[in-house]
């Protein structure tokens, strides 16, 4: 459900106050100004965090969820957990804790500047891994 918004505010700026407006829109990539003047009153600041690292953390979330089902499915109909599949699933885990250690010492080490722009670095993966 939609949550409606009756309450509305109307001030005057001066060209230099606008354009300060403007480039803080552009640094946090919000294009709607309502939702940005709404986000700096109420938080009085914005961090936008480009994630190219988080995305791959997902995808070795849902890949070691998916080999983890498959381990499950196996033993549950009687079949075995194979070494090989549970050395797999720990390296995954492994990675993934590593990479998500590197998050969160990233996102420690912000500033507080309102309107920075953060960028977490990809994740260089092993060819080989990823050809498996």
């Amino acid at each position: 459900m939609a949550i409606t918004k009756s309450t509305g505010f109307f001030f005057k700026c001066s060209p230099e106050e606008m354009a300060a407006i403007e480039r803080g829109m552009e640094i946090t990539g919000i294009s709607n100004k309502s939702a940005y003047l709404r986000k700096m009153a109420i938080n009085g600041h914005i961090f936008v965090i480009d994630s190219p690292m988080l995305n791959e953390i997902g995808k070795l979330l849902r890949i070691t969820a998916n080999n983890v089902n498959q381990i499950a499915a196996r033993v549950n109909c009687g079949g075995n957990a194979y070494r090989e599949d549970v050395a797999e699933v720990n390296n995954q885990l492994t990675e993934i804790r590593k990479n998500f250690g590197e998050v969160l010492t990233l996102l420690s080490s912000i500033d507080g500047k309102p309107g920075k722009r953060f960028a977490l670095p990809t994740i260089v993966r092993d060819e080989e891994t990823e050809a498996e």
